[in-house]
């Protein structure tokens, strides 16, 4: 360029500059305007260089805080990860408290006041976790994350904000917001003085919850789950004097493993004479047992099955709940029985046959757990029947499987804010009892001295919705609504006038394909018809089983469940016999065993105090709530083991279950009584999770019929309940050859695997392992103004 330039000049101008200046004049000119051309150019080129320079440096600097912000998404989603698998809500919020000002919390999760996460101060070389970072090279280059936890998608919804540890349970939706900065702290930390973040993201996660109906599965297994309405009780003397136990010689199966065609009883006729003697292959009577399924369409007026039940169909808001014989006849002249279709564990009605007595106390069907029997509000009061029980969306989840502290708090701050919740399962009327039948949880008392009386007891349970809390009291009008088997009900009947009751009739009065409806009372106190409820010794006795998961009864309460069937381990009040039988589970500060003299009319009650307590507590033998079981608890995160025995108290004494010299189960001494290794949900071993085992063995449920690998397994027992024997860790099948699982004890019911059992909930009482949801993670991100600091 330098010669090119020269040359140009120096043809242009020398010659005249010659002949003005001389030879070296010309030169001198030549050069001096080279100079000032050069030193021109420069400047233009300089100026160039300088205007990209700015520009270059600031889109540096943005895509540097651009990838800060970026980072601090990819930390949130792991810190959110992490909590999410351990299936612990409580650790979304850390429990350290959040201090900017606190140098040594850099770079850590904590919980701000606000009831956001905050991770403050992170340099993009590092490693962060929700514990702490390993630190490599500083960098001037930093980020800071936030992170709300939501009820619903905040950015296309109303949705709460959820700032508690108590509130977690609910949450479904993590709102993060990542700030990236450069040289935040220019004056030192100490100081405290940062710039504005250049650059912002924002991105919505959303938790594993199985949304729809298409996301759960029902186990292919079938299994012991399903309603347990029986015509007439299988434990007291209308086993005798009714055909409630029948010796069924052979049946067929179809493709599915169910029993179906006609039922092939020894002694004939099987639905009319008496029950037959007790034996190890003796089995519940198919025509004294029933299932409920759920109508696939809202119906107020009774149609045919066919249009109520849809086998491709599932359960949907607003369905009712049909209840069928197991086995029914054909022609009302004949005493020849069949398999009820509708009824199969394994057929076309399986999404719509399949229950679960939620560890919540609510009753969920299977194939749709976010919907739950629903019963009457405390507009319905009086006598009689209030309408159809239906399916509607579950309320929140409250009790010990939710709240550790649910009922030893003195305070009884989760049992207040479960009550002061429109949301609760309690207050949309989903909450089940279970004591000899499903009582709502919720019951008021009319009365305001009683109100009264039971805020200067206990002031920290007020009256919320309508329930007045502690008003069990004899002649005092506290109200109770509970679910009955409606008569039969002739297509055309509405639904809602259908008359209920409980139902222990006999049984060739339901043995038809006729439905009957699932209905819920008036809130009543008459003695008359609660007290069939209530009493121990009564008629009803066990007329209505519990069934899979068999709600809050579990380690929290003292009792030890059967995942599939419901019952509980209990011994017989002499406390030398053992067996499995139906929970006595309670329902927040209501429970019915508790109550049960006072609510009957025991004359010795009628002036009793507001919190008497007739039953829960008291040691004496007559008076001792059988089903209480105790053990030390598998805590180790892997599933590893943990030898415990299992005990309860008998007249103040603690006596441990355990195996006669005949092997039968029963109470001994504990100095006798084998040491069990127990399993909790975390097992490797599918077949070891929620289990005890024993030699190799597992703690196993049996029923009269049962069969382990082919053989009867059941024997001992006269009296038709469940026994309990060490087996095989495995499946085994019970009266029906279906699969069962009745090994896995206090642990969740798991719908959607062939294994043992076991699985975990997270979550509200909607959330659940089932399956993965499709949306798990990050389902939007985006730019967000870096302005953007408060919620």
């Amino acid at each position: 360029m330098k010669n090119g330039l020269w040359a140009g000049l120096s043809r242009r101008y020398r010659a005249r500059l010659c002949q003005r200046m001389g030879e070296r004049g010309a030169v001198m000119m030549l050069a001096v305007l080279f100079v000032m051309v050069v030193l021109t150019t420069s400047a233009l080129v300089m100026t160039i260089l300088l205007s990209q320079a700015l520009p270059y440096r600031n889109n540096k600097e943005n895509a540097q805080v651009g990838y800060a912000a970026e980072s601090g998404l990819e930390v949130a989603l792991s810190f959110l990860r992490e909590a999410e698998a351990s299936k612990d809500y409580k650790k979304l919020l850390p429990s350290t408290a959040s201090n900017t000002g606190n140098a040594s919390l850099d770079e850590t999760f904590t919980t701000a006041s606000d009831g956001s996460v905050l991770l403050n101060n992170a340099e993009v070389s590092n490693d962060v976790s929700a514990t702490g970072v390993s630190s490599f090279t500083p960098d001037d280059i930093s980020y800071r994350v936030q992170i709300g936890y939501y009820d619903d998608d905040p950015s296309s919804s109303p949705a709460k904000r959820l700032t508690s540890e108590s509130e977690l349970k609910n949450a479904k939706y993590a709102w993060v917001r990542s700030y990236g900065y450069i040289n935040r702290y220019p004056n030192g930390r100490s100081a405290g003085t940062e710039t504005s973040a250049r650059r912002a993201m924002s991105a919505i996660y959303q938790f594993e919850t199985a949304s729809g109906d298409d996301s759960y599965v029902i186990s292919t297994k079938g299994g012991r789950l399903g309603m347990g309405f029986y015509a007439a009780a299988p434990n007291n003397e209308r086993r005798t004097n009714q055909p409630t136990w029948k010796e069924i010689a052979s049946y067929d199966v179809d493709e599915n493993g169910d029993p179906t065609g006609m039922v092939n009883y020894v002694n004939k006729p099987g639905s009319k004479n008496a029950a037959d003697a007790m034996s190890n292959t003796i089995t519940m009577n198919p025509a004294n047992q029933t299932c409920m399924l759920a109508t696939t369409k809202p119906v107020d007026k009774v149609e045919t099955l066919d249009a109520m039940l849809d086998p491709n169909g599932k359960p949907v808001e607003g369905s009712a709940l049909v209840i069928l014989m197991q086995a029914h006849k054909k022609d009302s002249s004949s005493d020849d029985l069949y398999y009820t279709e509708q009824c199969k564990a394994n057929g076309a009605y399986k999404d719509l046959n399949t229950w679960v007595y939620w560890k919540d106390d609510s009753i969920r069907p299977a194939s749709n757990l976010t919907l739950c029997v629903t019963g009457a509000d405390i507009t319905h009061v009086g006598g009689g029947t209030a309408g159809a029980a239906t399916l509607q969306k579950c309320g929140e989840s409250y009790g010990p499987n939710y709240q550790n502290d649910y009922y030893t708090d003195p305070d009884k701050k989760a049992q207040q804010d479960e009550k002061n919740d429109p949301s609760s399962l309690l207050n949309k009327y989903q909450k089940w009892a279970f004591y000899n039948g499903f009582i709502n949880a919720g019951y008021y008392n009319e009365l305001d001295s009683v109100r009264d009386e039971a805020n200067k007891y206990d002031a920290s349970l007020p009256e919320s919705q309508g329930y007045a809390v502690g008003g069990v009291q004899m002649q005092k009008k506290t109200r109770f609504q509970v679910l009955e088997v409606s008569n039969k009900a002739n297509v055309g009947a509405t639904i809602q006038y259908l008359s209920g009751g409980h139902w222990a009739s006999n049984v060739d009065d339901a043995a038809d394909l006729t439905p009957h409806f699932l209905m819920v009372s008036k809130w009543d106190y008459s003695l008359t018809d609660v007290k069939s409820w209530f009493d121990v010794n009564g008629d009803f006795e066990d007329a209505t089983a519990s069934f899979g998961q068999a709600g809050e009864a579990g380690y929290a309460t003292k009792q030890i469940v059967n995942e599939t069937s419901g019952f509980c381990i209990s011994s017989s009040q002499d406390g030398f016999d053992a067996y499995t039988s139906t929970c006595r589970v309670g329902g927040g500060d209501f429970n019915p065993y508790c109550y049960h003299n006072t609510i009957n009319g025991n004359p010795a009650q009628s002036s009793s105090d507001l919190h008497q307590i007739d039953y829960c507590g008291v040691s004496d033998s007559t008076k001792r709530k059988t089903d209480q079981a105790e053990y030390v608890e598998d805590t180790s995160s892997d599933g590893s083991g943990v030898n415990t025995q299992i005990w309860t108290m008998v007249n103040g004494s603690k006596r441990c279950y355990g195996f006669g010299g005949s092997g039968k189960f029963q109470l001994m001494e504990c100095s006798a009584a084998p040491t069990f290794t127990r399993y909790n949900e975390k097992a490797s071993d599918e077949h070891s999770k929620g289990t005890f085992q024993l030699n190799g063995q597992c703690l196993t449920e049996v029923y009269p019929g049962d069969k382990i690998d082919g053989n009867p397994s059941y024997s001992g027992r006269i009296d038709g309940h469940a026994d309990v024997i060490m087996a095989k860790c495995g499946s085994s099948r019970d009266f029906l050859n279906r699969e069962i699982k009745s090994q896995v004890w206090n642990a969740s019911v798991n719908l959607g695997t062939g294994g043992s059992g076991g699985g975990v909930i997270y979550g509200g009482g909607s959330s659940t392992t089932l399956e993965p949801s499709s949306t798990k993670g990050y389902v939007t991100s985006k730019e967000l103004n870096p302005s953007t600091i408060a919620w």
